[in-house]
């Protein structure tokens, strides 16, 4: 498999850390894939995403460098909480307490995005207002803490609605967590999230020729 390093060298240039996707590499080329970003790429490297339940136990990677980002399904959170040490895309006061209650039963921690809707007319993600709100509840977690925002990806944009985004996800971490991260970006816009100064982009398809 052959990675686009010239990405990996914009990314070296700015402030910001990769999270690469593997979720749909087969094993021989997830486990290839994090040897090379570990021995090249380490200092930017902010682990690996996956979320595919069946695959993460195929695979078998460390829980420490595994992300899950995709819909958190109530059933699923036992088996995610186990193969994964941080959890995007967490929008519902249920799975937090669900993973509060198994992680305690298991010694186990996680951290957690939580998953911002930065468009109002569209469905999912937790509305601005409510912010303090599922802050205040995780403050009180002994096994779940919060380290970041993240934002619902989005197929279609465009440029200004791209940066209007990841502004208002800057201003909403400046205003409650100023010194943590935003988690944000695709293989689609990483470019302009780059520019932005977003903490943490997710790639996929741009990174793999």
């Amino acid at each position: 498999m052959k990675i686009n390093t010239q990405i990996l060298e914009k990314i070296k240039e700015s402030d910001s850390r990769i999270l690469v996707v593997t979720k749909y590499l087969n094993k021989e080329d997830t486990l290839e894939t994090i040897s090379f970003m570990e021995e090249n790429y380490i200092e930017i490297l902010e682990w690996f995403w996956e979320n595919r339940i069946e695959w993460m136990y195929e695979k078998e990677l460390d829980r420490e460098i595994t992300h899950f980002i995709w819909n958190i399904q109530t059933k699923q959170i036992k088996d995610i909480v186990k193969l994964a040490s941080i959890i995007h895309s967490v929008d519902d006061v249920k799975q937090i307490l669900k993973m509060e209650e198994i992680c305690s039963k298991a010694d186990l921690w996680v951290q957690i995005f939580l998953q911002i809707n930065v468009d109002e007319t569209k469905p999912g993600g937790i509305k601005q207002e409510k912010i303090p709100e599922f802050l205040k509840l995780i403050w009180e977690m002994e096994n779940v803490s919060l380290i970041w925002f993240s934002a619902i990806w989005k197929s279609e944009f465009t440029r200004e609605e791209k940066e209007a985004e990841f502004d208002l996800l800057l201003s909403l971490r400046n205003k409650y967590l100023q010194n943590w991260f935003v988690s944000a970006g695709t293989s689609l816009d990483y470019e302009i999230a780059l520019e932005k100064g977003i903490d943490i982009v997710r790639i996929w398809s741009a990174l793999y020729n």
